[in-house]
């Protein structure tokens, strides 16, 4: 019998090969900014976010937990490959033509005429994905995360070259929305190719049946991390406009997104190894602490030139058309690192089935940030929407730190 692998180093491993592939999709990234910032108008990227509002919604709201299920699976990937395949596809047709209905709606809330349209293409993302070889998740669950990071960092690479390109021919919000089916193509295909396990078009209940309960808290929690990612957009775009929507859409991106991005790889890379030490309380909390000084150092680091000099940034990345972004990089910065430290207690959560404490950090980091947002945005336009981001971040800290306790203390 094989020594027990060392998991608090295998965490770090993880989150040390996600780290490079984040830092390097960071580079990509700020280089599609800088390229887009100059090719496409405020507006544009304002359209665009509230095309991915319409796609997120959806997509959290039918939720089926595969991936989640497949990593907390003690049976092989295979035992539910064909029945998450077909539970895949289904979702994808059932999330499209939901997509559909909310380019209606929201066209008319937002009185955009635009967006029906962008909403309807966005509508083939969710099809197409639903076709991907679920198989890949074993990637992830096998710890295996230089593969998993090359095969993570080649989609974003096609769709950021994808949008940079269309977005020299187009100008317009259009190129952001082709490359997203892009890389949802290339996505299928690339999930085909790297394994010869493919799954087949077989639904057995009693396996479907399994994946489908346990999705039933994770659809909640999924609906209320999106919700508290995405409900300031949803607000802003009424309150303020797509253009001041667009300004906040790349503050966010500049500013917000890289910490989440990085917060999400040590959720990606921990999850695995806390399910996997989900019985071993002592080994745990060892792995989980090691794991949350690693990430809140790393973040921290990497902020400090935001901090420091939000002016340089905005000016040298996105031009002089983006000024109004500079009062908002500080708060989102600080919003961000807040939000990295929840993101890895979400995964301490998930290994741990602790549904109930993550709902409740969710829920009420959702409801105090849409108060917030609209009161806060009403009164101070961007920056006090951006305000009220970083306030319901930090008023429900606490929350976030007895679920951890409650977590770690409870017995197997």
């Amino acid at each position: 019998m094989s020594n027990p692998l060392n998991f608090t180093r295998s965490a770090l491993a993880g989150f040390g090969w996600q780290t490079i592939y984040k830092g390097i999709l960071a580079l990509i990234a700020m280089a599609k900014i800088a390229v887009l910032a100059r090719l496409l108008t405020p507006e544009a990227f304002g359209l665009f976010s509230l095309t991915l509002i319409a796609l997120g919604i959806t997509e959290s709201l039918t939720q089926t937990g595969v991936n989640i299920t497949l990593l907390q699976a003690q049976r092989p990937v295979k035992y539910y490959l064909d029945s998450a395949w077909v539970i895949a596809i289904i979702r994808g047709f059932l999330i499209g033509s939901i997509m559909l209905v909310m380019g209606l709606l929201l066209q008319n809330y937002y009185q955009e005429p635009q967006l029906l349209a962008l909403i309807a293409v966005a509508a083939l993302v969710p099809v197409i994905k639903g076709f991907i070889n679920p198989y890949i998740v074993v990637l992830h669950k096998d710890l295996r995360f230089f593969q998993d990071s090359v095969y993570r960092f080649s989609l974003v690479f096609v769709e950021s070259v994808a949008a940079v390109v269309l977005g020299f021919l187009t100008h317009s919000v259009w190129a952001l929305v082709w490359a997203l089916l892009i890389s949802a193509l290339f996505e299928v295909v690339v999930s085909f190719f790297f394994f010869r396990t493919r799954p087949h078009f077989a639904y057995l209940h009693s396996r479907g049946k399994t994946i489908l309960e346990n999705a039933k808290w994770l659809s909640v929690s999924t609906l209320f991390n999106y919700l508290n990612e995405n409900a300031d957009d949803f607000l802003l775009g009424k309150i303020v406009g797509t253009r001041f929507l667009g300004i906040y859409h790349n503050a966010y991106a500049l500013s917000h997104k890289p910490n989440y991005d990085f917060s999400k790889s040590a959720h990606h890379s921990t999850i695995p190894v806390f399910t996997k030490l989900a019985d071993k309380p002592t080994r745990l909390t060892g792995a989980f602490l090691r794991s949350l000084v690693a990430l809140t150092s790393f973040i921290t680091i990497v902020s400090l030139p935001l901090l420091l000099f939000p002016r340089f940034f905005v000016e040298l990345l996105l031009g002089q058309q983006w000024l109004d972004a500079i009062p908002l990089v500080r708060p989102l910065v600080l919003a961000g690192i807040i939000q990295s430290v929840s993101q890895l207690s979400y995964a301490l959560f998930l290994a741990r089935k602790q549904y109930r404490i993550l709902n409740l950090h969710l829920s009420t980091a959702f409801g105090l940030m849409v108060v917030l947002v609209f009161w806060w945005g009403s009164q101070a336009h961007l920056l006090g929407a951006v305000m009220g981001v970083l306030t319901a971040r930090l008023v429900t800290i606490p929350l976030i730190l007895i679920g951890i306790l409650q977590t770690l203390k409870q017995k197997s």
